[in-house]
């Protein structure tokens, strides 16, 4: 009876299934239809929101409003409180480390900004007459002085550094080391300010060999006189007898060789006695040397010397080839001068 079978069909079609009206039960709530398999999916939502929620914080009222109260800070600094967090011995390496790179800086400064300062001002020297050049002369001092105090600046912050992190070092609980380091570099600066310029420059290595420099350009042959000689003396500076740290120079450069007896070429210095020598001699010198060295060749020295304590010496060889120049232009006045009958 294909009728009654397709009319079957049709009321089957019609009518919901118990399964359908079970599950439509299921999925109702306060009288509203809801979908089931929608329903899973905001649930899994929500539940991952509310686990990353926990994670973070819970959320409290305060008096700026809705807030979150952190249960778990990942070990975050308080910043707000920084100054008060201690130092321990573990943290000392760090210090030490910032200490390094302040040192770092200097050598950097050293090899190059004073190196070039220094040239600049022999090579003013050099082609300039005296009483020209004493202009230009005095800018490029006041530009090497302030190299020296940004130097000195940056020596203090190193120090200090150097001086916490040897306190933790023997176990000593550093707290308020932002405060102790501040007041520790400004403590060494204030000290460095009030000091006189003689103070300042006259035991400074760096400053004598920039005097020097200029002073043998402008005076061949001449001693070298002490650098207090170039420092004006100021109120809170001794007399010029109790000066005694500042006798330095008084030495004449005759750019000679101890053992050739010639002019020196390709200069090498010693770092332990400071004698220069020309640079194949000494290498040739040197190999007649036990492991221990050999004694400097320079008359009334004592010391040994190796490879390993001599250095190339351009800035020496540079003011040979100054002063040969020199020699050359008093050569040539001295033949402009002479009358020929």
């Amino acid at each position: 009876m294909p009728a009654a079978s397709r009319k079957r069909a049709s009321r089957a079609r019609r009518e919901p299934s118990d399964d359908h009206i079970e599950a439509g039960d299921l999925t109702q709530r306060d009288g509203e239809a809801v979908d089931s398999e929608a329903s899973d999916g905001e649930q899994s939502r929500r539940t991952v929101k509310k686990d990353k929620k926990d994670k973070k914080g819970k959320a409290v009222h305060g008096e700026g409003g809705l807030a979150l109260e952190s249960d778990n800070d990942d070990g975050r600094i308080d910043v707000e409180n920084f100054r008060d967090q201690p130092l321990d011995k573990k943290e000392g390496a760090k210090l030490h480390g910032i200490a390094q790179d302040w040192e770092l800086i200097r050598k950097q400064i050293h090899q190059g900004s004073f190196s070039l300062v220094k040239d600049v001002a022999i090579s003013l020297a050099d082609v300039m007459e005296v009483d020209q050049s004493v202009e230009a002369l005095n800018g490029v001092d006041v530009i090497m002085k302030e190299l020296l105090d940004i130097d000195q600046e940056m020596l203090f912050h190193e120090e200090t550094l150097k001086e916490l992190h040897q306190k933790l070092m023997l176990g000593e609980r550093v707290e308020d080391v932002m405060d102790r380091y501040e007041n520790g570099v400004k403590e060494k600066i204030d000290h460095y300010r009030s000091k006189t310029s003689r103070q300042k420059y006259g035991s400074s290595v760096v400053y004598t060999q920039f005097r020097e420099g200029i002073f043998e350009v402008q005076n061949p042959g001449a001693p070298i006189p002490p650098i207090k000689e170039f420092i004006p003396r100021e109120r809170g500076d001794g007399s010029d007898d109790d000066d005694e740290d500042l006798e330095i120079g008084g030495v004449t450069q005759d750019y000679k060789c101890p053992i050739t007896l010639t002019t020196l070429v390709n200069p090498m210095t010693s770092k332990v006695c400071g004698h220069s020598f020309s640079g194949d001699a000494i290498q040739e010198y040197l190999q007649r040397a036990r492991a221990d060295g050999i004694a400097c060749p320079a008359a009334g020295c004592k010391k040994r010397l190796t490879m390993a304590v001599l250095r190339p010496d351009k800035d020496l060889e540079k003011k040979i080839k100054i002063a040969a120049r020199q020699r050359q232009r008093l050569a040539e006045d001295s033949d402009d001068g002479e009358v020929i009958e």
